[in-house]
């Protein structure tokens, strides 16, 4: 690895190679990126001929492509997805699984998953192509300095689809290439924070290939020591050797198994040099919105559509234009007999010389507009129309429907989705192998560390005096779970012997789906499988306001119809099995210490 001043580093011979490659693809994958962005944005008559005829013409636009594509984004993440491991082989793997489940939903909150997969997601439809790239930084101080003996937190950052260069650009296989290049730009302040050779680090202009024309506008600076520099983040596979302990027989034994290398450069410079990270995953994650074949670069949503786009912005431009220029009457006069015409409101016209009986058609006259073919308009609707239905974005999803049938709809919905279950099994993929990655990273660096996560705990129940409920069945205290988010540290570095499978939960959360779900409570409520508070603790909790409250009234209703009905004693017969003090307070008591004493005193009658 070339690491002198005036000499070129192998990581940007690579990226030159990689940015040929984007160059020579058809078409052209920089220009397409910046094109699909501009329309993306609703800049949709950029690079239109400069002539005088369209310089005239209006510039309207029908934004087909954003609200398509924002349709389809949040379709994909109207369901809720988690990511958890299941074990396959090793002792201890389920409490194992348990606290990486735990701590990769810490990480995703970290992360603000939601929102980055929603940021992914538009990155594939407009580019094609979106990227998860993540880097331990070992300075970074976690858990809000809780905990000051830790250091060290895993980085998330989403990367273009033009700044992510296969070593074999025919698969989109990311752990089967040989290498793999991570293109950015950065201050060089901050990389001489970084770098070893301080003063290698120089500013460049090296911003033409970066996406969209916010990446290729940037502060202005002057000299070296101000602007940026671009870097290559250079990740390659070696075969190394290492020692391990036998879990069962406790012998050192040695192993060979392929581990990633890093170095970061600029193009004359070494950020800092290769080193062995431990990792046994290129810690990126590469997904497509559509496979294409044998290249690793997607086709976009916004490509196919922009053909059709404008189509329908130029001729309601054309529609408008004539509009302008034809479609208002038209005065015609005689200028022998007016000498100027006005069309002020109540402005007097002149006339001269008109002869006896002559009619004022015969002095000025109105031209009827021109018509325009109705095919026009016709035609324009059609294309909108079969745009979106091409698209697969049908008025059912568009909630253009009024939701009288549901069950139709539901069934319209569920077709309307098809089109997009390709998308989302790339997704589901995608969030895989962030699953897999993250898992190899805690791994290797996390070590012994503290772990917050929730735990289902157990205490005794209590009545309204604060005694403990006793079990009428099994004669024993009644206990009551709850949840509590509690510290535990745990050691991390099992998970290096330990193998998992990554699945990927999701569950429809779509308005048909939970009307679908209340249909079903209603009519197990109805043939008698759930009681009233079965039933009530199950429906979604904005469909009844002050839910909690109502479930609690009815089951002091059910328990007071309970103890009252038993035919034991009277409400005052039982009573007065309780001690004086208590009778005494009875009557200011609330209704849950009442019943809850009703209860006592029928079990001492029984």
């Amino acid at each position: 690895m070339s690491e002198g001043r005036n000499t070129i580093t192998k990581a940007w011979e690579y990226y030159e190679r990689g940015r040929d490659y984007n160059n020579r693809l058809s078409p052209n994958l920089y220009r397409l990126v910046d094109t699909n962005l501009e329309f993306f944005a609703g800049n949709q008559w950029v690079n239109m001929p400069d002539t005088p005829a369209m310089n005239r013409l209006p510039k309207p636009v029908f934004n087909i492509i954003k609200r398509v594509a924002s349709l389809f984004v949040a379709s994909l993440t109207s369901s809720s997805a988690s990511v958890s491991f299941e074990p396959l082989s090793g002792r201890g793997g389920d409490e194992a699984a348990q606290f990486a489940t735990a701590e990769l939903a810490n990480l995703f909150d970290k992360f603000k998953m939601d929102y980055r997969i929603r940021e992914a997601l538009f990155d594939g439809a407009v580019s094609g192509d979106y990227c998860a790239h993540f880097y331990w930084d070992a300075e970074a101080v976690p858990f809000g300095g809780r905990f000051a003996d830790y250091r060290g937190e895993i980085r998330m950052e989403l990367v273009d689809g033009v700044n992510v260069m296969f070593a074999n650009p025919n698969t989109t296989d990311v752990q089967a290439q040989p290498y793999v290049l991570i293109i950015g730009r950065e201050s060089v302040e901050k990389l001489r924070r970084e770098a070893e050779e301080k003063g290698a680090v120089r500013a460049d202009m090296e911003n033409a290939f970066q996406a969209g024309a916010g990446g290729r506008t940037e502060l202005s600076g002057t000299g070296d020591d101000e602007g940026k520099a671009l870097y290559c983040y250079l990740y390659t596979k070696r075969r190394v050797k290492e020692f391990y302990r036998d879990a069962e027989t406790g012998e050192r034994r040695e192993r060979e198994r392929d581990s990633v290398f890093v170095g970061k450069y600029t193009r004359d410079a070494v950020i800092f040099p290769e080193r062995d990270t431990g990792l046994s995953l290129y810690p990126i994650a590469w997904g497509n919105w559509e496979k294409q074949k044998n290249q690793y670069h997607g086709r976009a949503l916004v490509t196919g559509v922009i053909p059709n786009q404008i189509f329908i912005n130029t001729m309601f431009a054309m529609v408008m234009r004539h509009l302008q220029l034809s479609g208002f009457p038209k005065t015609v006069y005689n200028a022998d007999l007016i000498s100027s015409w006005s069309n002020e409101v109540g402005q007097a016209i002149g006339v001269h010389g008109v002869a006896p009986g002559q009619g004022m058609g015969q002095v000025a006259a109105n031209l009827a507009p021109a018509d325009m073919s109705s095919q026009i308009i016709a035609t324009i609707d059609k294309a909108m129309a079969y745009t979106k239905d091409c698209l697969g974005a049908t008025d059912a999803q568009m909630g253009n429907v009024s939701p009288e049938n549901t069950s139709a709809l539901m069934v319209l919905q569920s077709s309307a989705e098809i089109p997009l279950e390709n998308t989302r099994a790339g997704l589901y993929e995608w969030l895989e192998d962030i699953g897999a990655i993250l898992l190899d990273m805690m791994g290797n660096y996390y070590g012994l560390r503290p772990l917050v996560r929730e735990r289902e705990l157990h205490r005794p129940r209590v009545d309204a005096l604060g005694e403990p409920v006793i079990d009428e069945e099994t004669g024993l205290i009644a206990t009551e779970s709850f949840t509590r988010r509690v510290t535990e540290l745990y050691d991390f570095s099992v998970f290096r012997e330990l193998w998992f499978s990554v699945r990927v939960n999701a569950g429809a959360s779509t308005y048909f789906s939970e009307i679908a779900m209340v249909q079903t409570l209603d009519n197990l409520r109805r043939d008698g499988t759930l009681s009233l508070v079965e039933y009530l603790e199950r429906i979604p909790d904005k469909l009844i306001p002050r839910k909690a409250e109502l479930i609690e009234a009815v089951k002091e209703r059910a328990e007071l119809a309970q103890t009252g009905g038993g035919g034991d004693l009277s409400e005052a017969g039982r009573l007065s099995t309780l001690p004086a003090g208590i009778q005494a307070k009875y009557p200011t008591l609330p209704r849950t210490a009442r019943n809850a004493l009703l209860s006592r005193a029928r079990m001492k009658a029984r």
